[in-house]
């Protein structure tokens, strides 16, 4: 009750709680009509990714090689 919105009933939370199946995170964010973000990624971009993280994984990779051999 005291991270919902102020004004609101103790009837009307439980209604919104009960109707999301008890979900403490779902009911919040109802109650404070909170919307998920959806970060939409591009081809290119996602290429990029793929690049940096097959680049990261090599790097990872070759300090693992080079520490052993210390």
């Amino acid at each position: 009750m005291m991270q919902a919105p102020v004004g609101l009933s103790i009837e009307e939370i439980e209604k919104v709680y009960n109707k999301n199946d008890k979900d403490v995170v779902k009911t919040l964010s109802e109650l404070w009509e909170l919307e998920e973000q959806v970060e939409i990624i591009d081809e290119d971009t996602e290429k990029w990714n793929k690049i940096r993280d097959t680049c990261d994984s090599y790097d990872l990779e070759m300090q693992k090689i080079i520490y052993k051999q210390k």
